[in-house]
């Protein structure tokens, strides 16, 4: 992602995620993904939605939810 070659940083990460549904690092790597190089707010909120699932204690994805989150209330 840092490259900015995010097709394929996409694909190794979902490739990941057939692997294992439940690795955190995979989902939070999408939903960073998602949200600062796509733009996709939601969609990076349902991944650190995931990853709360898993670990309800994860600060990480605890804070870029909220700020994702956010992003959507903005006009």
């Amino acid at each position: 992602m840092e490259m900015l070659a995010i097709d394929r940083a996409e694909e190794i990460l979902m490739e990941l995620l057939e692997e294992d549904s439940e690795c955190i690092p995979v989902l939070n790597n999408l939903g960073h993904m998602n949200g600062r190089y796509l733009s996709d707010f939601e969609k990076a909120i349902e991944y650190y939605d995931k990853v709360l699932i898993l670990e309800p204690d994860n600060a990480w994805a605890r804070d870029e939810r909220r700020r994702y989150a956010r992003y959507l209330t903005y006009d």
